[in-house]
């Protein structure tokens, strides 16, 4: 396995004896001086530790650790210190998470006990968190796959919004924008309550009697209460709990979260959905962000100035027709695509729905059994 380690001191002599003393160990960088370690880390990047002196000047190691660590989080970050500045070293470990306190002069036999520990560690990290991302993801990702080829009506909605929701996003610095998406996949796990007549009233966005309204507004927290037996979901529940909530407090839950203290994710789920709603009852999209902005109190007025801007970037997007075999991942359905077996019609995804491998391999193999109708219509970037 390739270690790259980045050693950082104001003394030339002592990154060199390291230099000498560990490179069959590793691959050994060095920095002199914390500028040029922070620069070091951001342009030879990822390291799997970086050891680093802390008494420099303009930038103690610490605050320098604490810079890196932002870039790179896994890295296993190390302190040297002298005797003189042991007790200052001592708190500003405690408080910045570094992995181990060593103290000058410090023997190599020390260095290299203390670099294997390291990178037992940084293993450790990289694989939880690998393990963490791929079963995760590989779970939305096949949960999602079910719902679109059982309900394809109903994730129609979904594949629809992922473009508009990405782009807010981006523009309003989300800072957990995995999470978002997560959530806007996941928003109509709910949906598996209610009637197909019930949803099909609300995708038109037909008035609703008073116990539909409620039977509607339980979706999302049936939705979350199962999004929560997900280890480490709890930002994607807490945005599906909150996506029918209004900006001044009202809709569900009912409760004294209002504003910016709605989850962002939330916010954004709640303004794209509508938007899409209007858009799928032929309203035109500048009238639709009309509609939303005269709704006050109804959406965070950020995300609906966000979403319009996305809106007139997205207008860069191109119509065509491709035949089955030139389907490829990030195409966009621009109509509902419809299956004949027999006399029998089928949908067999909405439109909308944004392709992925999953998704164009279910096509295909329905394609050896079923007469689709070709081209096929979708939007692609320009």
């Amino acid at each position: 396995m390739n270690r790259k380690v980045l050693f950082v001191d104001d003394d030339v002599n002592l990154l060199e004896s390291f230099r000498r003393q560990l490179h069959k160990k590793a691959e050994i960088i060095t920095a002199e001086g914390p500028k040029a370690g922070i620069e070091a880390a951001a342009r030879q990047g990822p390291f799997s530790v970086v050891i680093s002196d802390y008494s420099m000047p303009v930038m103690n190691g610490v605050d320098m650790l604490r810079v890196i660590r932002h870039g790179s989080p896994d890295t296993v970050r190390v302190l040297l210190t002298g005797h003189a500045d042991l007790d200052v070293a001592i708190q500003a470990v405690n408080e910045s998470s570094i992995f181990r306190l060593l103290t000058k002069p410090c023997p190599p036999e020390t260095i290299e006990k203390v670099l294997d520990d390291a990178f037992r560690h940084f293993d450790l990290i990289t694989a939880e968190r690998e393990l963490l991302e791929k079963t995760l993801k590989g779970s939305v990702s096949v949960l999602c796959d079910l719902i679109s080829l059982v309900k394809p009506e109903v994730f129609g909605r979904v594949s629809r919004i992922l473009p508009h929701l990405r782009g807010v996003s981006r523009r309003v610095n989300d800072p957990r924008p995995w999470e978002t998406e997560t959530a806007a996949m996941l928003s109509v796990v709910g949906f598996i309550t209610l009637p197909d007549s019930l949803i099909n009233k609300v995708e038109k966005g037909k008035p609703l009697t008073d116990a539909e309204q409620q039977q509607f507004l339980g979706h999302p927290a049936f939705g979350a209460r199962l999004i929560s037996k997900i280890p480490r979901m709890v930002g994607v529940t807490q945005i599906v709990a909150y996506q029918e909530k209004h900006f001044e407090g009202g809709g569900v839950p009912k409760d004294e979260v209002q504003g910016e203290a709605i989850p962002l994710g939330a916010r954004i789920l709640k303004a794209v959905v509508d938007f899409d709603i209007l858009l799928s009852n032929a309203m035109p999209k500048a009238e639709a962000i009309a509609k939303l902005d005269r709704r006050k109190g109804v959406y965070d007025p950020k995300i609906v100035a966000a979403l319009a801007e996305v809106v007139n970037e997205q207008a860069r997007y191109a119509m065509q027709k491709v035949h089955l075999h030139s389907l490829t991942t990030g195409m966009i359905l621009a109509e509902d695509l419809f299956g004949q077996r027999g006399t029998e019609t089928l949908l067999l995804m909405a439109k909308g729905r944004e392709l992925n491998e999953t998704v164009i391999e279910f096509i295909l193999d329905n394609s050896k059994t079923i007469k689709i109708n070709q081209p096929v219509a979708v939007i692609q970037p320009i």
